[in-house]
């Protein structure tokens, strides 16, 4: 069964059950078409655009397209220079056949501004899939204007499983979690303020921008905090934690 499909000018990657296939389409006006197993090498980059069953991954200023399937993920991670004295943001690709098991995981972190592998250890059985999609890696600015939702468009439906149950388009270089307080006095604690202190809520960030939503403790108030996120991202980041507070935070139904 066909998993995932990457196009570009005369060229299209299939990824199957049973690994990756590389399909060569002749040129118009040739009679032949030639289908071939891609087995060592790592193909031209394909434009950004994804097909059916691949998405489009941003962190900041790197794009990667990603097959949707259990076994590939990404999120932000920290890449450190060989001497450790530095570190930079960057996207974790990871292709992994067991999360239960490290031992069958593949890993690429690549530099959030550059594009650049800082590290990688891929096994032999994830190699071909692995070199496919780090061939996508493209580097760009993003762009607000174009962007899906929260920037743009309606948002997706709500999930039963995951948490946030509705999350930011991977597009976007947005990404969401549960943030967890934790709090505590030496002595007399002092007067409480409304919103002045959350221990738990939903943290977002691009990179640049960070933002949070979550209840207050004793007034049961929905806080909300925009302080760190710049004027271009301010209306998407609010519409994200406008909606998540309605679906998680107050049940409302979403």
């Amino acid at each position: 069964m066909i998993k995932a499909v990457w196009t570009l000018a005369g060229v299209a990657l299939l990824g199957t059950a049973g690994g990756i296939w590389l399909l060569v389409t002749a040129p118009l006006g040739s009679e032949e078409v030639t289908v071939q197993q891609a087995e060592t090498g790592t193909p031209a980059a394909p434009l950004l655009t994804p097909g059916p069953g691949v998405n489009l991954w941003r962190w900041m200023d790197v794009s990667v397209l990603i097959p949707d399937e259990p076994g590939m993920l990404a999120w932000p991670d920290t890449a450190y220079f060989d001497d450790g004295s530095e570190s930079r943001p960057a996207l974790l690709v990871v292709r992994d056949d067991d999360l239960a098991d490290s031992a069958n995981r593949s890993y690429a972190s690549i530099d959030a501004l550059t594009g650049k592998i800082h590290r990688s250890e891929i096994l032999d059985e994830h190699l071909v899939e692995m070199e496919l999609v780090l061939g996508t890696v493209n580097v760009s600015a993003f762009d607000p204007a174009t962007a899906p939702w929260p920037y743009n468009s309606d948002p997706p439906p709500p999930s039963t499983t995951t948490w946030p149950s509705i999350r930011p388009d991977p597009a976007t270089g947005m990404y969401a979690s549960f943030s967890q307080g934790v709090s505590g006095y030496s002595g007399t604690p002092p007067p409480w303020v409304e919103c002045e202190l959350v221990l738990g809520g939903i943290s977002v960030s691009n990179g640049r921008s960070h933002a949070f939503v979550g209840l207050d403790p004793v007034s049961g108030a929905v806080c909300k905090d925009l302080s760190n996120v710049l004027p271009e991202d301010l209306a998407a980041f609010d519409r994200f934690l406008e909606r998540e507070a309605l679906c998680d935070l107050q049940n409302a139904g979403c």
